[in-house]
């Protein structure tokens, strides 16, 4: 069991490394894209919180349906199933990223981040909209829910920090730097995350 553990992060780390170095428009020049817009989608995000939450209306049928759902109306229930459909939207795309890397298909894999991305915001303004509550209780449901990205951050750190050689003279260097940026982009999704769950219509009239 340990051996298929190990096995499987290694083959996430391989697959991470393939994306940021060799498929993305050109090793750094292509990681330094995607987090500067990783960065933009915050500040746009941040600045533009008003208009964004209006995307999704409240006649939206999957927001009255929980509206009407008592244990999603409870903060921590609610913050577990926002932490449940993160994993299931990061493991949608983490899979769509690897069928396009296992089929070399580049504009594929820009295709499943874009879905990725403006998947993950709109199911958030869903859950955002549908749950209503005090100030206080929407920011502890958006911090366990954008947990799950928190903790990936975490298991990234723990990899970056036990890097080691799979074999005797390997250069380490490019897997560190594609964990690192793992490491970012996972943040960058926590902060976006958060700001869009954690607001409240009510700021707007403050």
């Amino acid at each position: 069991m340990i051996l298929d553990s190990q096995n499987s992060i290694d083959g996430l780390i391989w697959m991470w490394n393939v994306f940021t170095s060799k498929v993305v428009v050109g090793g750094e020049n292509g990681m330094t894209l995607i987090l500067l817009m990783g960065i933009l989608v915050i500040l746009v995000v941040k600045f533009n919180k008003k208009p964004i939450t209006k995307i999704v209306r409240n006649d939206n049928k999957m927001v009255q349906r929980l509206r009407i759902t008592k244990w999603y109306q409870n903060h921590w229930l609610g913050g577990v199933f926002l932490f449940v459909v993160n994993s299931v939207l990061f493991s949608s795309t983490l899979f769509g990223i690897y069928l396009a890397i296992y089929f070399s298909m580049s504009f594929l894999l820009l295709l499943v981040i874009l879905f990725g991305v403006i998947g993950s915001i709109y199911s958030w303004l869903i859950l955002n909209n549908a749950w209503q509550g005090s100030k206080g209780n929407r920011v502890k449901m958006g911090l366990v829910g954008s947990g799950f990205y928190a903790l990936l951050a975490l298991i990234l750190v723990y990899l970056w920090l036990t890097l080691k050689p799979t074999y005797p003279g390997e250069d380490t260097f490019m897997g560190g730097i594609g964990i690192l940026f793992g490491i970012i982009a996972t943040m960058v999704a926590f902060s976006t995350c958060f700001v869009v769950t954690s607001y409240s219509k009510n700021e707007e009239t403050t």
